[in-house]
């Protein structure tokens, strides 16, 4: 695909090791998603993950509502523009369209294009879905939330 500067992050120092030595080209981070204290501040323009904000919300009450270290761990790492639409409606002056493909499994594109505004269909769409999401976060150091 001609993709350069490719990282993957995971907990597991097992499968991190593995990765190395299959993919040297590629950069390997054993590192807790929870606090990603290895990686610094807007590190990535693009985040292709899987089940990475499943480990996120695992003492969250609820994915819908999530506390304010979830989201400072999302906007501390990513570059703008972020993933998934609640976190991209949190960037000014960025637009976003959603393209959903697959039939009984779904795959979703996010588009982003700054200076441009969001159509109101998909910001009443996903705000509604997750209002919480829209709030503003101090940003703070992230510190464990065990």
């Amino acid at each position: 695909m001609g993709f350069k500067n490719i990282t993957n992050v995971d907990f597991s120092k097992v499968l991190v090791d593995a990765g190395r030595a299959a993919h040297p080209e590629i950069e390997w981070i054993c590192d807790d998603i929870r606090s990603l204290s290895k990686i610094p501040s807007d590190s990535f323009d693009v985040v292709l993950e899987k089940a990475t904000l499943e480990t996120l919300f695992v003492k969250e009450e609820s994915s819908w509502s999530p506390s304010d270290y979830a989201l400072q761990a999302i906007d501390d790492v990513l570059k703008s523009p972020h993933f998934r639409v609640p976190a991209l409606l949190r960037m000014p002056g960025w637009s976003i369209t959603v393209d959903e493909f697959g039939e009984s499994f779904h795959y979703y594109v996010y588009t982003m294009q700054l200076g441009e505004e969001t159509s109101e269909e998909i910001r009443e769409r996903f705000t509604s879905l997750a209002p919480d999401w829209g709030r503003p976060v101090a940003a703070t150091e992230l510190t464990s939330n065990e």
